[in-house]
């Protein structure tokens, strides 16, 4: 088996993908899940680990011409002219972090300084303390001359770096 680099078009890897395995190759497209802010809530998606990139694998047999006809393929990777060719140990080390479970990681650690966006305290800067859930958080706000625990909409925090 061996492995090259496929460019796609912009954020059509999973149609690229479709049409390759239907055409019998092996595709890797590593994904990693985030936190991103969708209609003013966080929410877990998956997206590509490397954007606008596919592994594809094939056999001594197949020819590797239909892969740069492929619908949402660009071109295959070269360098110098020359197809690069992935190693294997990599597509093996990308497939192993794939298989091992990922822990939900909180968008905000405690300590981290985050600014309001919204709401009663917008522009205000404050200390994350915990999470409440998916939807809710306590941080930590300067009232009046103390530091005062305020709960708002995760939607509504920004990190403030």
């Amino acid at each position: 088996m061996h492995w090259l680099l496929a460019y796609t078009k912009p954020r059509q890897e999973a149609l690229a993908e479709e049409n390759l395995r239907r055409q019998g190759f092996e595709v890797l497209c590593p994904q990693l899940r985030v936190q991103k802010l969708r209609r003013r809530k966080w929410t877990w998606v998956e997206e590509p680990l490397f954007p606008r990139y596919l592994f594809v694998g094939a056999t001594d047999e197949q020819s590797w011409a239909p892969v740069r006809s492929t619908v949402g393929v660009t071109s295959l990777v070269r360098f110098g002219g020359q197809v690069a060719e992935v190693p294997l140990k990599l597509i093996e080390g990308l497939r192993n972090a794939a298989e091992e479970p990922q822990a939900a990681r909180p968008m905000f650690k405690q300590g981290q300084k985050v600014r309001i966006v919204t709401g009663a305290f917008a522009t205000l800067e404050a200390v994350f303390d915990l999470a409440e859930g998916e939807e809710r958080a306590t941080v930590l706000l300067e009232l009046l001359g103390r530091q005062s625990r305020v709960r708002v909409g995760v939607g509504e925090i920004v990190n403030a770096d």
